[in-house]
């Protein structure tokens, strides 16, 4: 069941504090090859928090979304906005103090941004070593609860579906067609890992490295874009939306 945190009143908080969990989307402002929206993961974020939400058969919360994320790696192109991540890490644990000083004691943060995963890891530890289990604070990004699903979906091999590929392509032509450039999309060959790492949604990363996105390709995007459709974009979103109202819900017990 979803809740706006922004629509309450100050009276109808009292009523969903013993029930209700609370999530916040952390997305970014960033290029996506020359085919996508620089809100991108903004909008994939937004949309499939709302409709899990919906789907959710125990009460969520959601506060507005969080925009802006580490993303240095994109500097290459216009349209950024990244912020320290020393300071990515203050702001998202006020947010948390806040929901938890109001009351709540289930929190999830649900990732659009692979970017933003260090310093939402750093959240985690922040918040519990303060206090402990009594505030129930959790982290995901939301592809990650239907990896089965998207495999039996998608069809570009691993390196296909990363930054602007097959993923989030086909969703942004299901959601928002409006904003996407198809005829800026062009074939390209899945991306190469390394045994011990994999350029993929859904690739093993047995190691961390940092590199500017268009040293793997000059356009910015890791994937294979051209493999993208809006029915299978429907099918993704459905898997992601269907399977994050279950993590809500299994955990809002």
């Amino acid at each position: 069941m979803l809740i706006n945190w922004n629509e309450l009143s100050q009276l109808e908080f009292e009523q969903y504090r013993e029930k209700a969990a609370v999530v916040v989307n952390f997305a970014s402002t960033e290029q996506h090859s020359y085919h996508l929206p620089v809100g991108t993961d903004a909008f994939l974020g937004k949309e499939v928090t709302e409709q899990a939400a919906a789907l959710a058969k125990t009460p969520i919360i959601l506060l507005p979304q969080v925009c802006y994320g580490y993303s240095p790696h994109h500097r290459f192109a216009p349209g950024y906005i990244t912020m320290p991540q020393k300071d990515l890490v203050n702001y998202a644990c006020d947010i948390c103090e806040c929901v938890r000083e109001n009351g709540f004691q289930r929190m999830y943060l649900v990732n659009s941004h692979g970017g933003n995963q260090v310093y939402l890891s750093a959240v985690i530890n922040e918040m519990g070593e303060k206090h402990g289990t009594s505030f129930a604070l959790k982290e995901l990004r939301y592809w990650d609860v239907a990896g089965p699903r998207i495999s039996e979906i998608r069809e570009s091999k691993l390196g296909g579906m990363g930054h602007a590929g097959e993923f989030e392509t086909s969703i942004m032509m299901y959601l928002h067609p409006e904003l996407v450039h198809k005829e800026l999309i062009h074939e390209c060959d899945p991306v190469p890992g390394d045994p011990w790492f994999q350029r993929d949604l859904l690739g093993y990363k047995k190691y961390q490295k940092y590199a500017n996105f268009n040293e793997v390709n000059p356009e910015g995007h890791i994937g294979q874009p051209h493999l993208a459709s809006p029915e299978k974009g429907r099918l993704l979103f459905e898997a992601v939306t269907e399977e994050l109202a279950k993590f809500f819900d299994y955990f809002n017990r």
